[in-house]
């Protein structure tokens, strides 16, 4: 649109003084706020990046700990057979020894 302005300008017979510079300095204007935009654009871009890779380590560590709460479960369970195992094989011992001394 300030091309265009600009080169209508230039195209008239009798420009505005100072229409021009000041179109130029306008545009220039717009390019630092659009080289800024970009920047901008381009650290959004990384910052994004670096949060997907950050998600997948996330969702990594997620599987790892459902595997270990997973795995002490069965740790768990297999203890608790062991416990109660145990407790009855002392049960039968008790009884055995009471058995044996009247």
């Amino acid at each position: 649109e300030l091309i265009e302005i600009l080169a209508i300008s230039r195209n008239q017979k009798l420009p505005q003084p100072g229409e021009e510079s000041q179109i130029l300095e306008l545009l220039i204007q717009r390019d630092g706020e659009f080289q800024e935009l970009m920047k901008l654009a381009v650290d959004q871009g990384k910052i994004h990046h670096e949060m997907q890779l950050l998600e997948k380590v996330v969702e990594k560590r997620d599987n790892d700990i459902q595997q270990l709460q997973k795995q002490l479960k069965e740790a768990e369970h297999i203890l608790a057979t062991a416990v109660y195992q145990a407790k009855e094989k002392l049960k039968s011992i008790e009884k055995a020894r009471k058995g044996g001394y009247p």
